[in-house]
């Protein structure tokens, strides 16, 4: 059985890989990530300008790399040419930008793992095509690699998500975020949370609020700010079954203190 997570075995996700030890979004952050153990995978995916899908997070490669431009305006030549592990460390240094099928190539050697694959293509007025592309190759690709029953397709736009349960016929899991504001193209319309599989509490973290959710059907997830034990403990008294974080290996091993992972 592939998705057993539950509020007695919390999994645990690496945001980006494991950023606390490697370069975020990096096949070096994705393979320590993935030898320690962790339940999930969670990366960001966009297009080069010539319709490449590469894995970073931000809309530019300023923050993380030696270059600087927006991925979208940038070839796949120009994005690979980049230095994506010398701001992190000299240990990094030479580390380049993933493809995503690198990084599907990677999976090969890890059948029981699963993914969370953010879609960080929009479709806002004048990008709904480009955003729909790269959507249908992130799914021709993971059905290639057989991944399909293994990821969940997460996106902050209610319009791209709506388009892949439409367009499949409601074949993938979909990850959204709670509270409503956080989703883009909503547009006071509350029916994208009857398609989701799962949804990442983001703010007003109350037992209420992982209820509602609970009610639509849909798992409750907990993100990033669930780093300590404190925090941790705060995510198992509100409900959550999984927590995404940037120091899986800490969080792994606080939840398996508190039996809660196994």
């Amino acid at each position: 059985m592939y998705w057993n997570q539950s509020e007695t075995n919390i999994w645990v996700a690496g945001h980006r890989g494991n950023p606390v030890e490697s370069p975020e979004n990096t096949m070096a952050s994705f393979r320590n990530a993935m030898e320690a153990g962790l339940d999930m995978i969670e990366l960001d995916i966009q297009m080069s300008r010539d319709g490449k899908l590469v894995i970073m997070h931000n809309f530019t490669v300023d923050q993380t790399t030696d270059g600087t431009g927006a991925i979208r305006e940038m070839t796949l030549k120009e994005i690979r040419e980049l230095d994506a592990g010398c701001k992190f460390s000299e240990t990094y240094r030479g580390e380049k930008v993933p493809l995503f099928e690198e990084f599907l190539e990677l999976t090969k050697k890890y059948p029981n793992m699963m993914y969370d694959f953010e879609l960080k293509e929009y479709p806002a007025e004048g990008n709904e095509r480009r955003a729909f592309d790269a959507a249908d190759q992130v799914i021709a690709l993971i059905e290639e690699y057989g991944l399909g029953d293994k990821c969940v397709l997460n996106s902050f736009s209610a319009e791209l998500l709506q388009y892949i349960h439409n367009k499949y016929e409601g074949r993938y899991k979909l990850h959204g975020y709670y509270p409503q504001s956080l989703m883009r193209e909503l547009n006071g319309r509350n029916d994208v949370y009857d398609i989701l599989y799962c949804a990442c509490v983001c703010e007003d973290f109350t037992r209420k609020n992982f209820e509602i959710l609970r009610s639509k059907g849909i798992d409750t997830w907990a993100g990033t700010r669930f780093n300590n034990r404190e925090m941790i403990d705060l995510a198992r008294s509100c409900g959550a079954t999984l927590i995404t974080c940037d120091n899986p290996k800490e969080v792994m091993a606080i939840l398996r203190e508190m039996g809660l992972h196994k």
